[in-house]
């Protein structure tokens, strides 16, 4: 027997006797409720218990097939996983909205974010980001949004922050 054969057989010999971990489970949406009831409780999650918001309301009645679409596969299905907490959620969002420069969608969901406990400071983070992953443009319209919905909520702007 060579020295490598003798390497590779002790070596595999012991890859096959340690202990595996099976991948951990994923926490998915509950089965047990259908995915619109699940999207209308993440609505009122993300309402802060008012029921539907107005701008979904609206989405209702003007495209109400793109309501459905969106009420039960991107929130019944996607937001209602249970792996990252609403914050967190909430947070990645905004940065995926500042980065395509939709500043309607960043303002709601920065509210959202404010709703689940984020602070200013986390909020005032995420624009930071966004200049390196999307550019200044991006995050100075981003950076203008931010402040309009500081002035609505009675948040003291400037927010000081660390340097």
């Amino acid at each position: 027997m060579n020295k490598q054969f003798l390497t590779f057989t002790v070596a595999g010999s012991i890859f096959m006797v340690s202990p595996t971990r099976s991948p951990e489970t994923v926490l998915q949406p509950s089965e047990t409720i259908t995915r619109q009831d699940r999207g209308e409780k993440v609505l009122n999650s993300l309402s802060g218990g008012k029921g539907l918001p107005p701008h979904f309301v609206q989405l209702q009645k003007d495209f109400p097939e793109l309501a459905d679409m969106t009420l039960k596969y991107s929130l019944g299905d996607i937001w209602a996983r249970e792996v990252l907490d609403n914050k967190t959620r909430q947070l990645i969002s905004l940065a995926g909205f500042a980065a395509q420069g939709t500043m309607p969608q960043f303002k709601v969901h920065a509210q959202y974010a404010l709703n689940y406990g984020a602070t200013p400071e986390e909020l005032m983070e995420v624009i930071y980001i966004t200049t390196v992953t999307s550019g200044f443009p991006r995050a100075l319209i981003a950076a203008g949004t931010l402040k309009e919905l500081f002035q609505e909520n009675n948040i003291k702007f400037p927010v000081t922050s660390q340097k």
